[in-house]
């Protein structure tokens, strides 16, 4: 006999539900001779939460009990006692019995509460049992609430990944397997995602829930649980306001640019075990069926209290209530996978069976475990939106460049079509690009991090999109070498253009200029040594090769007569020099003087003929550092190169 249930969330403002939401909970209840209701709250009291749900629930027929509990202190007046947080409350009817598996998870972003506002974020696990008498069945929940940062997209995320890893653990039997493999996993939480403005001064606001392929920050939340029962509202909270003046709403949150303040925050996810779903699940309910509380007058409750519809448990051997939970977690970001698992058949004899049970705790362990395929791709999409906020706002990458990055980090996706008409060999050789993809991608990043600058990102991007046609194309790779090696050769690129920008230079100035630039390029590592090259700091290479690639351009530039352009290279360059004068290396500090001495260079009569001296920018850029070379340079200058004729102090070339 299947069990009766609803889920519910509800962020209550550091109050309670509320009458009016408590009533409608126990008329659903009666009305749906519901077995039992499970509560996932943030910022509920307590005390009081659970006192309100039982005014309306006899104690003679129902227990309303608060599993459990993680204070959070997010106002001026629940900072001193834990008495509000986040709780999961269940109510039952009396003849069931209800048992709590093991102590709650807490996910915490923070661990202290001097660390801010992350102590209060995060989410909550609890694992329970309800069991009825007559006829004898048993069911395995857990319950799962959550509150995610309402500021930073990638603190989100973090919160989202935190969560997900207290919902799973290593396994080493099938018991544990068991354990860890509820009949129903019930997520109640406020996401905290508010809909958007595209642009500046927009009026419409946009649920990013509608199209989450277009907004980053919340495919991981998407993918994650793609394949199970999602039920919201379009707006769960709404701190809209009017303008006293005009009476128009305001519905731009004045916290959070480019947010309003209002959205679809709050959402209930069911994992029943059902898999002939979950293609149709992809998108999230809001139809009548699923039911809101608005927040009610003399409540602090904010936010709708989100209820599913009715649901019913469904009857699975354990065997079939692990595999169908296991595809369906892993749905949304490898269908392959979960194709793979719902291919296992159970068997009848004891050693078909026990092989089995024993792939199945493989396939937990290598793709659901803490560290396993899926934690490493909500990680991965962390990284991806920390590393492209951090690009989005350097000046000195085009958007080209951006754009590019942007669509491999977030529209690269995995395609689960025409699954059905591949064998099992292809499926396999799918699964392996898929894990070869995720290693490439994380190594990417670890690369990405190692430079900042437009040539070494441009080269990496290049080395990335070919180790990844050689994964489509069943070719092992060693990403981390590939990239190694691509940085390297990008150097000799721009190193060899140099040398031949410099041999073909007719100015003599500008030509002993670049000789010297080169000259001290060497000196801090030999091109010809292969051993050196591959060994250097990475980030140090990427400074090396982006002086040697704004050099180079320079030069063209100067040849050109781009006086625009120009600027923007004096600019970098002069910063590339400032960082390098930083260094505790006279190697750095003399090349850094060799670029600042090639920037006060232009050809002889350059000037005149384009008119440079009326271009107040460019002739700033220039006479910044032309000033100063008599002193500077007999401080850095190494003595048997101030007799020669590497330096010319005088004043740039064409300057007056």
């Amino acid at each position: 006999m299947p069990f009766k249930y609803r889920s519910l969330t509800a962020n209550c403002g550091n109050d309670t539900l509320g009458l009016t939401a408590s009533q409608s909970i126990a008329e659903l209840f009666v009305e749906d001779d519901a077995d039992f209701f499970v509560i996932n709250c943030q910022e509920a009291h307590f005390r009081n939460t659970q006192e309100q749900l039982e005014r309306f629930f006899p104690q003679e027929k129902y227990e309303v009990r608060c599993l459990s509990q993680m204070p959070t202190h997010t106002k001026l007046d629940t900072q001193v006692f834990p008495t509000t947080g986040m709780a999961t409350f269940v109510i039952y009817k009396k003849e069931l019995d209800l048992r709590i598996d093991g102590n709650p998870q807490i996910a915490r972003r923070e661990n202290s509460r001097l660390d801010g506002s992350g102590y209060n974020k995060g989410g909550m696990v609890t694992n329970f049992s309800i069991e009825r008498k007559n006829p004898k069945e048993r069911i395995q929940v857990q319950a799962v609430t959550g509150h995610l940062d309402a500021n930073n997209a990638i603190k989100r995320n973090k919160d989202w990944l935190n969560i997900y890893r207290a919902t799973v653990k290593r396994v080493t039997s099938w018991n544990d397997l068991m354990a860890s493999s509820p009949d129903l996993l019930l997520s109640g939480y406020d996401a905290n995602t508010r809909n958007k403005f595209n642009e500046q001064n927009d009026k419409i606001d946009r649920n990013m829930w509608d199209d989450p392929a277009k907004y980053p920050e919340i495919q991981a939340m998407d993918f994650v649980s793609k394949a199970a029962a999602k039920y919201s509202k379009d707006i769960t909270y709404a701190h809209t306001k009017r303008d006293p003046q005009t009476g128009e709403e305001i519905i731009a949150d004045s916290k959070r640019e480019g947010d309003a303040a209002r959205g679809m925050l709050d959402f209930v996810t069911i994992y029943d075990g059902d898999i002939s779903h979950m293609k149709s699940r992809e998108s999230i309910e809001k139809g009548i069926t699923v039911v809101d509380i608005e927040p009610q007058t003399g409540s602090d409750r904010d936010h709708h209290v989100i209820i599913s519809p009715s649901q019913t448990s469904l009857a699975l051997t354990d065997f079939n209530r692990i595999k169908n939970l296991m595809a369906a977690r892993l749905w949304g970001v490898a269908p392959v996978v979960s194709k793979q698992i719902l291919a296992i058949k159970e068997g009848t004899a004891a050693a078909d069976q026990a092989w089995r049970q024993l792939q199945l705790i493989d396939y937990y362990n290598e793709y659901l475990a803490p560290g396993g395929f899926l934690d490493r791709s909500i990680e991965l999409h962390r990284r991806k939106l920390e590393y492209f906020q951090e690009i989005t706002d350097n000046p000195a990458l085009d958007d080209a460049l951006k754009e590019n990055l942007r669509k491999i980090f977030f529209e690269d996706k995995e395609p689960d079509n025409s699954l059905d008409q591949i064998d099992s060999d292809q499926l396999d050789q799918r699964v392996e690009q898929l894990k070869a993809k995720q290693v490439l991608m994380q190594t990417f990043l670890d690369s990405l991090a190692q430079c900042k600058h437009v040539s070494g990102i441009e080269a990496r991007f290049f080395c990335y999109n070919d180790l990844k046609k050689q994964i489509e194309n069943n070719i092992q790779v060693n990403a981390a070498e590939a990239f190694k090696s691509e940085a390297v050769r990008e150097y000799h690129n721009y190193h060899m253009m140099l040398e031949m920008a410099c041999n073909e230079q007719e100015d003599p100035e500008l030509q002993k200029a670049l000789k010297t630039i080169i000259k001290r390029l060497d000196a801090i590592v030999d091109p010809t040594d292969a051993n050196a090259l591959n060994n250097m700091d990475p980030g140090k290479l990427d400074t090396l090769t982006q002086i040697a690639a704004l050099c180079h351009k320079r030069n063209l530039l100067l040849k050109q007569e781009e006086v625009n352009e120009l600027v923007n290279i004096n600019r970098e360059l002069i910063s590339l020099s400032h960082d390098a004068m930083g260094s505790d290396s006279s190697l750095w500090r003399a090349l850094a003087e060799a670029v600042k001495f090639f920037i006060s260079l232009v050809p002889e009569g350059w000037s005149k003929k384009v008119g440079i001296v009326q271009d107040k920018k460019l002739s700033d850029s220039l006479l910044q550092y032309s000033t100063v070379y008599k002193s500077a340079l007999q401080d850095i200058v190494p003595r048997e190169e101030e007799e020669g004729d590497v330096f010319k102090i005088d004043g740039p070339s064409g300057m007056s």
